[in-house]
């Protein structure tokens, strides 16, 4: 059905702005109305559809539909195959986005677990320094020093002053300037 211009392809429905497909009537042919009265006997529909089928088809359009319909009941591989790649791949995709998903969650399980040890464990730490630093008694220490190892304060002229104008930590390696 070669349809060159959309005069001939719509026409106006009255009433109305909805277009509907001219029929072939434009053509010269006849075709009944698209709603057939209730009151016309079955018989009377099969009559038209037999004229119908009787009338000339046009053999270009009839290989053009025959072509179509072949075309369409074989079965194309090649789309096929593309298909099931691209599902192949989609589930592919889908599972790696779960199994990372999934890894996510169980390092972030673990992170925080680590971090519950290590409050734990800096919590404890806390609680030794505390009890070391209250079973420090400095006054013995002293006596223990002076009396079992025999050391002694040192007097005014072993004690050397120097000069530190920088506050760089790492000095060690030059020379230390005495200021007496």
């Amino acid at each position: 059905m070669a349809l060159h211009s959309t005069s001939e392809r719509y026409r106006y429905i009255y009433g109305s702005n909805v277009r509907r497909l001219d029929s072939e009537a434009a053509y010269g042919e006849d075709i009944p109305e698209l709603r057939p009265d209730r009151k016309r006997s079955v018989r009377s529909r099969r009559t038209e559809k037999k004229s119908r089928a009787k009338k000339p088809v046009n053999p270009e359009k009839e290989a053009a539909i025959q072509r179509n319909r072949a075309r369409l009941l074989e079965f194309d591989w090649k789309y096929t195959i593309i298909t099931a790649v691209a599902l192949v791949l989609c589930v592919a995709a889908a599972l790696v986005y779960v199994r990372g998903t999934v890894r996510l969650n169980d390092l972030s399980a673990q992170i925080s677990s680590l971090k519950s040890e290590k409050k734990d464990l800096l919590s404890e730490q806390n609680a030794l320094q505390t009890e070391i630093d209250k079973n420090i008694n400095l006054d013995e220490i002293r006596t223990f020093a002076e009396e079992e190892l025999h050391m002694v304060y040192p007097g005014p002229e072993q004690v050397i002053y120097y000069n530190n104008s920088t506050s760089d930590y790492f000095r060690q390696y030059e020379s230390v300037d005495t200021v007496n």
